[in-house]
């Protein structure tokens, strides 16, 4: 969704954008950048890779259309403004302030061109997260993922007093190991059982079946943790 101060007039969206100039910004997800935007003409701002997803600033402080098929906005200092308009600027793969000065200047289009090595890490951090989500889904259907060599195992450990895990099978991916517990209330009183129970370093997911266990039942517990590199 895009937010705008005012609407600007249909017929401004008209004037012709070709021989504008063009200001090149390089921008990280979450830093300040600082260009110039004309303070009577329309102002083309989009990302040199990707679509405007989401702007935001102070109401009142600009007029703003939208163009949905390039992915686009156009924008001004609504009348009477002088000082710096900051927006906010978001695309997939980040948010970007923008700092933009108003000049007696004609309208002339802004890129910003996100920072390819930020844009790499974005990019790995998404694929780390869904390798996670695909082995948590894989562990608790009985299913074998791509490239996963899979470990019996039959060790058992102490969650607390009254509470066995018993480790089954372990999932050894190339950078987290995947261990499927069988998690016991050998007690005669119910229990609450939270993910964070299960937490430790190096661990980067839980899954519990069942929050709740009455004495002497079981469930089934999910965790991926990082893996050694002695494994």
């Amino acid at each position: 969704m895009i937010r705008s101060g005012h609407a600007l007039p249909i017929a401004l969206l008209l004037c012709s954008l070709d021989a504008a100039a063009l200001q090149i910004v390089d921008a990280r997800d979450g830093e300040t950048v600082f260009a110039r935007i004309s303070q009577k003409e329309l102002t083309r701002i989009g990302f040199e890779r990707g679509r405007i997803r989401r702007v935001t600033g102070n109401a009142g402080e600009f007029l703003m259309e939208k163009d949905e098929e390039r992915g686009h906005v156009f924008v001004r200092p609504a009348p009477g403004i002088t000082k710096p308009v900051n927006l906010f600027v978001s695309s997939d793969r980040g948010t970007v302030a923008l700092l933009l000065q108003p000049v007696d200047a004609p309208g002339d289009t802004i890129v910003i061109r996100e920072s390819r090595a930020a844009t790499a890490r974005s990019e790995r951090a998404g694929r780390h997260v869904r390798s996670i989500k695909h082995l948590m889904l894989a562990m608790a259907n009985d299913l074998i993922p791509d490239e996963v060599e899979v470990r019996e195992s039959q060790r058992a450990f102490t969650l607390r007093a009254g509470l066995r895990l018993d480790l089954e099978r372990q999932f050894m991916a190339t950078d987290t190991v995947g261990e499927k517990f069988r998690l016991v209330n050998t007690g005669a009183t119910t229990v609450e059982i939270s993910p964070t129970d299960l937490y430790r370093s190096g661990v980067v997911a839980v899954g519990v079946e069942k929050g709740t266990l009455q004495g002497g039942q079981a469930t089934n517990v999910f965790l991926v943790r990082e893996r050694r590199a002695d494994e």
